[in-house]
């Protein structure tokens, strides 16, 4: 499988009638852990992390239902029938990711506010560290170089005002990263009919 990753505008899933349409094609497991959010816009970014993982599965050539999720100690999410497959999620404000890979990858975006107590980049380098080695972001804090150096970080500019930042063991090039988009019309017709 190719080292992919994915990112969508979460914000027009936070119409009620593409919400609607969209959620129906996620699997069960997904749309509990969308039902456990409340507001609208966790809703959506949940939704938008499930549709971008479902459409790397069957991008890496698997039946949506054929790989089961399971979590490990760390609460970090994985495939127990294919532990080969590996993959990330994030989401912030009105955007998700999901990044798959044959080895250990870990993605991350931050929403870039002008008030923010922590540089966006510095975190999104630090939790998609974490992510793809499965190490607590706590241990992680205050440490001068906490990277082992056989991960490589790839930032992703969509001139947009987030930082997305990818770690695996090599650079993801310009051609496996793909910025999706919704067939929002087409699915508000589906919905209508």
């Amino acid at each position: 499988m190719e080292t992919s990753v994915y990112v969508i505008d979460t914000k027009p899933l936070e119409d009620k009638k593409t919400f609607d349409a969209w959620y129906k094609r996620v699997p069960e497991y997904r749309q509990k852990k969308i039902d456990s959010y409340t507001d609208v816009k966790d809703k959506a970014q949940c939704l938008g992390t499930g549709l971008l993982l479902s459409h790397a599965i069957t991008a890496a050539g698997f039946e949506e239902g054929e790989l089961k999720i399971a979590y490990g100690e760390s609460g970090k999410p994985y495939f127990k029938n294919d532990l080969d497959f590996h993959f990330s999620l994030s989401h912030s404000h009105e955007r998700a990711m999901c990044a798959v890979s044959d080895d250990p990858i870990g993605c991350d975006v931050q929403v870039i506010a002008p008030d923010a107590d922590v540089d966006p980049g510095d975190w999104a380098h630090l939790e998609s560290y974490a992510k793809a080695t499965d190490e607590p972001l706590s241990s992680l804090m205050g440490k001068e170089h906490p990277f082992n150096p056989a991960f490589i970080f790839t930032e992703i500019d969509f001139n947009d005002p987030y930082k997305y930042v990818v770690c695996a063991p090599e650079r993801i090039p310009d051609t496996h990263i793909f910025w999706c988009s919704l067939d929002v019309d087409a699915v508000k017709e589906e919905a209508a009919d």
